[in-house]
């Protein structure tokens, strides 16, 4: 196999062992979740979005790819001239329009679509964060990401893609190895395969993600569940909870155990 085969083959094999386990990834996932993704974009920018944020000029159109509530896209928005959010999930384009309305950003629009689009898109800057792990044909999606980009293409990643930092949690719940998403190791050949030579840049951030406070062996039992995407009362709840020690260090108010170490990373190249 070729690195895109080989890379689409990890993302299939990852969606049939959801389907199976009936936890799919899907518009569901999204409806659950969505809200939970709309920040402040007037927020002081983390470490890896402001390794990205220096790239914007005042003149810029931006294309953000699967932006989401616009967590990412709308501090490029207050920079830029402009921001389109082309974003397929219903759940997180109302999100979108909620945090656009909320603080008054008036040059970002959405549009409802997957990427690659059906009408022609183009702007200086095209990026998209945390949204190739789970493209199943990686070389079109790059290659439009390129295609639309005046100047500039911008991928925020991390070392560990985030679907993959629950590994272990994972095999506790369901009995089974996780199938893992690609990450830099598998996209970046894909990339170099297209004739591109990215920039690529390690940032000290390490991933991290708003959780509920857990105050006991239940709540531990409910936020594990709920870092899998699974409601309480699920039935891995009762293969998760003889392991709370091992997951948990409940020396430092029930501290995770189990979440993979990660740090921020940008992939960037010119197109002009």
């Amino acid at each position: 196999m070729d690195p895109a085969e080989r890379y689409n083959e990890m993302v299939l094999a990852r969606a049939r062992q959801q389907q199976r386990l009936n936890n799919p990834f899907d518009e569901s996932y999204w409806q659950r979740y969505a809200p939970g993704y709309r920040f402040d974009p007037h927020r002081e920018p983390e470490p890896l979005l402001t390794a990205g944020l220096r790239y914007v000029e005042s003149d810029h159109e931006v294309i953000e790819v699967g932006g989401g509530a616009g967590r990412i896209g709308l501090p490029f928005a207050l920079r830029a001239a402009s921001l389109l959010n082309v974003e397929p999930s219903d759940a997180m384009r109302e999100q979108f329009r909620l945090a656009v309305a909320d603080f008054g950003i008036d040059n970002a629009t959405v549009l409802p679509s997957r990427w690659p689009t059906e009408e022609t898109v183009h702007a200086d800057l095209v990026i998209t964060a945390d949204v190739t792990y789970f493209i199943s044909d990686i070389e079109a999606f790059v290659r439009a990401l390129h295609d639309a980009a005046r100047r500039r293409v911008i991928i925020f990643t991390w070392t560990v893609p985030p679907p993959n930092v629950n590994a272990e949690l994972f095999e506790v719940a369901f009995g089974e190895p996780e199938e893992p998403s690609p990450g830099f190791r598998e996209l970046l050949p894909v990339i170099w395969e297209l004739g591109i030579v990215p920039d690529v840049q390690i940032v000290d951030e390490p991933f991290t993600w708003p959780a509920m406070r857990v105050t006991d062996d239940d709540d531990a039992v409910r936020m594990a569940l709920d870092e899998l995407g699974l409601p309480a009362g699920h039935p891995a709840g009762e293969r998760i909870r003889p392991h709370i020690d091992d997951l948990f260090d409940r020396s430092q108010e029930y501290r995770l155990r189990w979440r993979t170490p990660s740090n921020g990373m940008l992939i960037t190249w010119r197109t002009d």
